[in-house]
Order: C-alpha cells, then structure tokens, then sequence
C-alpha cells in the first residue's frame, strides 16, 4: 500500500488550508495509507546551525525524528499552508530548516540523493489576500524537493480567504486535482 505523507501548516484545525487539503487527499481513496501531521503540534525545534547534521548524519534535536522516518518512507508528500507574510508560518518554516540534515548528506558527504525514496508532492496554499506569497513559497519548496527527491507535481491555491469564505468551486478543485495527483 503507498503512503501519503501530509503535513498541515496552520494552527487551526478548520482552517482553509486544512479543508482544501482534507478535500485533495479524500481523492485517495482507501487504497493508500495517509499520515497526517500538524507542524504546530510536532512543536519543533528551530536549526541552531550547529553542523552536527554534517559531522554525525542526524540532527542533535530528536524531536522530529519520527517524522523524517516517515517523510523518508512516503510515497507521496501533501504539504498545506496558510500564507503568512509571503512566507510560511514559524513552525512549518522550523521544519523546512531541519531538512538541513538532508542537505548535509547530500553536499558534505556527496550522497545522491539523500532521500532514497522518490515522492510525488503537492502543495495547498490558502492566501488572505488575492495572491501574495504563492510564488515566493512554491518557489521555496521546489528549490527544497530537488535535493530531497521529492517533485512538486500539483498546486492547489485559494486566494481572498480574507474577504470571502471558501467556495464548493475551491474545494471541488482540490478533489479532481487529487484525483490527477494519485492516480
């Protein structure tokens, strides 16, 4: 059975980022077992740059090593974001610094690639506004997936969040681009 790996970006539970993602991934279906982790939950420690990830292959937090064992176990990789100042919130941004450790097995010890297991990713992006911050941070994760193995092959976004609530024309175009993405 493959593995979808979500990770969830916003703070609240029933936030549009969170539906939109809940609405792509029902495309699924049963044939594939989904792991869903919230970023404010896992709480995780920031990058202190100590260079431990180059010298020993781990980081010296072990607060997300559950979580990197299944991101390298995945088949698929659904991340879901609010946007917060063009940009991501703080602790799903924690987590993008602590790929640091594949980075340091990748450019210090010449490991191709770092992350044997190759994944399909989506992203969800819900903005407040009527576009800010989708190219600054699809931009972010396609820099990031090339050293992780990972293609970013799908990008659901929704914009205006702010002003107007979300839209059956939204969420039905999260279920038919994961009907695309998990086919």
């Amino acid at each position: 059975m493959k593995t979808v790996l979500v990770l969830k970006g916003s703070a609240r539970k029933d936030s549009v980022s969170s539906l939109v993602s809940d609405k792509f991934t029902e495309s699924a279906g049963e044939k594939f077992n989904i792991k869903t982790y919230n970023a404010y939950k896992l709480n995780p420690k920031p990058c202190y740059g100590c260079g431990a990830c180059g010298k020993e292959k781990k980081c010296i937090n072990r607060d997300l090593d559950e979580f990197f064992a299944d991101f390298e176990q995945a088949d698929y990789f659904v991340i879901s974001t609010p946007v917060y100042n063009s940009s991501v919130p703080s602790p799903l941004k924690a987590i993008v610094d602590r790929f640091q450790l594949y980075y340091a097995q990748r450019f210090e010890y010449g490991i191709k690639p770092p992350v044997a297991k190759h994944k399909k990713a989506a992203l969800i992006i819900s903005a407040g506004s009527n576009g800010e911050g989708r190219e600054e941070i699809e931009k972010m994760f396609r820099r990031q997936f090339t050293v992780l193995n990972t293609a970013l092959e799908a990008t659901v976004f929704v914009d205006s969040t702010d002003t107007k609530p979300i839209t059956e024309e939204s969420l039905k175009e999260a279920r038919e681009k994961g009907k695309i993405f998990f086919k």
